[in-house]
């Protein structure tokens, strides 16, 4: 039983210890920072909201780890799979290619490279609208666009040292993942007939 929980998260054990170091770096400047604002600022202490405000800095912890330390063994995959693309392609996003025949090393790459992209930005959707109780989907799918675009960006700049390749595919599949979890907690907030009042940061 443990062996099935565990083995899905096996090709990232590369990204555990790089994410344990940062964020043993970021959580404690974050507490400082929260416990000097919270002093002067003569707001009172909201649990539930530091707690969110917490998990969104580990979340971000986590994504900066997958997607910016180098990684080598990134670029020989992604090369077998499809190489660089910069222009949206539907063949890449579904893993329908020609040149990736059914069963092979290259599909599978495809496969598990799309469901997490998209996975890796579900939790960003669920948490904004938390975080920031106010706002707007619309406003929130643009903050997904521009925290994608900028680690594509990242990337590109860093390709000679860290062996990532940027894709406009990823952007498109990251905010796939972010409208998916945004949709989730707009239904429930729905579903429940209330809308949250403003949060301060």
């Amino acid at each position: 039983m443990m062996r099935l929980f565990v083995y899905p998260f096996l090709p990232y054990r590369s990204f555990f210890f790089p994410f344990l170091v940062l964020s043993a770096i970021a959580v404690p400047c974050w507490l400082v920072f929260r416990l000097y604002r919270l002093r002067t600022s003569g707001h009172g202490l909201s649990f539930r909201r530091e707690l969110l405000l917490l998990t969104f800095v580990v979340y971000l912890c986590g994504l900066a780890t997958a997607t910016l330390i180098p990684n080598h063994n990134s670029r020989s995959a992604a090369q077998a799979a499809m190489g660089i693309d910069l222009r949206p392609n539907l063949a890449s996003l579904t893993c329908s290619s020609p040149g990736l025949p059914k069963g092979s090393t290259a599909r599978a790459f495809c496969l598990h490279n799309a469901r997490g992209n998209a996975m890796l930005f579900f939790p960003l959707g669920i948490l904004m609208p938390l975080v920031w109780r106010r706002l707007r989907f619309w406003r929130a799918i643009q903050i997904a666009i521009a925290v994608s675009v900028s680690i594509e960006l990242v990337q590109y700049l860093s390709t000679g040292w860290s062996n990532r390749n940027a894709d406009v595919n990823d952007v498109i599949l990251n905010v796939l993942g972010a409208c998916l979890g945004l949709a989730i907690v707009f239904l429930l907030q729905l579903l429940r007939g209330n809308r949250p009042a403003v949060a301060r940061a």
